[in-house]
């Protein structure tokens, strides 16, 4: 097999003029050969259609194949001039693609004796604490495990240093600030995506180091790797001119510098991300030795706490021919960039796509070229569980009772209604909606539209926290937001003065409009129930978000709310 990598699409590249939006496709085409060639040729036309479509402007990617790269290449410009072609070494971005360096950041401090997984963190930081409606101390049963897989119950955003303000806080500040957040569910109770637990786990790592968090990163994963040019300090990747500019529909520019140094500040290049690939597809092993144990390799990709979430990375289960067959991802999107990472130890396959636009078509890039290549490897793709391997059972009214309501999640939103005898779930907006069945009283299952069975096991309400569905999909996880044979709420007078039009701003410019308004005897924001007020001017909403009205400004999952 000929390989095209940096060296040789370097060599290429500097004979040839570049080539519009496909940059230097023509470079890349560079005798590619043997069972990868065709998928290659069609992958590159859909990149370079797919980008004119949805404005993407600059974009690099990266296959690796039994731990040596197939195919390494740059598409359009990376400077708002249009100036310099996207080779592959021009800096992206991966945001929130970090965790899966900062999940091997922290195993690597416990294969060093530094870092204990399951101690509570308050061992290695004393000083911390933060706010929870559930128990008075939730800080000394946070371990780094729970940080790493989800599971601690913080909320998203921090008040210092987030996704929406325009200034970069330092790095401490917005440590300090995820102590005045409160937790949306109990300590371990349910898997909730956040960008808190992970900046406390890398703020651990730095702690134990006695060394900042870029430098170990740097220290420990970029040079053992050779990622020469991979970084997540904002004084080198800021002075690097070969990087690609952010972009974000509706904005003229961007934030360069994130304060999410942990959760989404890692700055790399296909070059270098083929390297990582390498890595963790071949299991923790770099050439002729293992940087990453076997068994803590194995950790991060266990799963042991259930779900498709395991300590920096998902996962997704498919069927090729009659080979079980695991695809380990993550992916990232934010501050103008997004990336989709893939990576297949079964079939010793690795893919990165990085592009400086968070845009759908972006996360698309290179998943059907990963079909066909499975598929060739190991036979036509096919439903994991067929539906007719399960046995579901007769809906009784009282289960449909319970279940019908309008449910809300991280992606989705919608509301399951019973008809016939029959469940449906219908997305907020859309028509119609998919079947759902039930082969227990708490077990439900749909088919996808690639012919999947994705399953939900329903868990009823407990005190203040609200019904919820828990989806083999952890992003798909939904929780009770209302329903038809709900007792109407407490609806206190004094509430109306909550009651109107607010706006969040993101870099300056109002982005999400907001309203506060009262329903069936609750208030609700932007339809979101506020079930319980656990304190005068403290709420919490069905999904466990945070509305507080007791300071100065309003603030809704610690962003401002501004009268509109």
């Amino acid at each position: 097999m000929t390989i095209v990598d940096r060296r040789s699409f370097l060599a290429h590249a500097a004979a040839l003029p570049a080539a519009g939006a496909l940059g230097r496709s023509e470079a890349a085409r560079a005798a590619v050969d043997g069972e990868f060639a065709a998928l290659i040729d069609a992958e590159r036309r859909a990149i370079g259609a797919a980008m004119a479509t949805d404005g993407i402007g600059a974009a690099a990617i990266c296959l690796v194949h039994r731990e040596r790269p197939v195919w390494v290449e740059g598409f359009g410009h990376a400077g708002a001039s249009g100036d310099r072609p996207v080779g592959p070494d021009t800096l992206f971005s991966i945001q929130s693609t970090s965790k899966s360096f900062a999940a091997v950041a922290a195993l690597l401090a416990v294969q060093d004796g530094l870092l204990d997984l399951d101690a509570p963190i308050t061992r290695y930081l004393p000083e911390f604490k933060v706010n929870s409606r559930f128990e008075p101390a939730p800080h000394e049963r946070i371990t780094v495990r729970l940080l790493l897989a989800n599971r601690a119950g913080f909320t998203h955003e921090a008040p210092i240093g987030n996704n929406y303000h325009s200034a970069a806080p330092s790095f401490a500040a917005h440590i300090r600030s995820i102590s005045d957040t409160w937790l949306r569910f109990p300590v371990g109770d349910r898997y909730r995506y956040s960008n808190l637990g992970y900046d406390l786990a890398g703020h651990i790592v730095e702690r134990v180091a006695g060394i900042p968090y870029a430098e170990w990163l740097r220290r420990r994963i970029f040079e053992p790797l050779g990622m020469s040019s991979s970084t997540a300090d904002p004084a080198v990747y800021t002075a690097n001119a070969n990087r690609a500019a952010g972009t974000h529909k509706g904005y003229d520019a961007v934030p360069l510098v994130t304060p999410l140094v942990v959760s989404g500040g890692v700055w790399t290049n296909a070059h270098d991300m083929a390297a990582y690939a390498t890595f963790l597809t071949a299991r923790g092993r770099w050439r002729d030795r293992h940087l990453l144990a076997p068994e803590l390799w194995t950790e991060m990709h266990g799963f042991s706490l259930g779900g498709d979430y395991g300590l920096g990375v998902m996962r997704s289960e498919r069927r090729y021919g009659s080979t079980p067959v695991r695809l380990l991802h993550h992916r990232g999107g934010g501050f103008g960039f997004g990336c989709n990472f893939v990576y297949c130890p079964e079939a010793e396959l690795g893919w990165a796509a990085l592009f400086n636009r968070p845009a759908l078509a972006g996360y698309r890039f290179g998943m059907d070229l990963l079909d066909k290549a499975l598929a060739q490897r190991f036979g036509p793709r096919a439903p994991r569980l067929p539906v007719a391997a399960l046995a579901p059972i007769r809906l009784s009214p009282e289960r449909a009772r319970a279940l019908a309501g309008h449910y809300i999640g991280r992606n989705v939103s919608g509301t399951i209604e019973e008809s016939g005898g029959k469940l449906r779930f219908r997305k907020d907006e859309a028509k119609t909606g998919e079947t759902l069945e039930l082969t227990s009283p708490d077990e439900l299952f749909a088919i996808n539209a690639e012919g999947e069975t994705i399953t939900y096991r329903y868990y009823p309400a407990a005190g203040a926290l609200p019904a919820h569905l828990e989806c083999s999909k952890g992003e798909a996880s939904l929780d009770y937001n209302g329903g038809p044979h709900d007792a109407p709420g407490p609806d206190s007078p004094g509430w109306q003065r909550y009651v109107g039009r607010y706006r969040i701003q993101q870099w300056g410019k109002p982005a999400i409009d907001v309203v506060i308004a009262r329903r069936h005897g609750f208030l609700e924001i932007n339809g979101t129930r506020l079930v319980v007020e656990f304190e005068p001017g403290l709420f919490f909403t069905s999904d466990g978000e945070a509305v507080d009205f007791r300071g100065e400004v309003p603030t809704w999952r610690n962003l401002i709310l501004e009268p509109a």
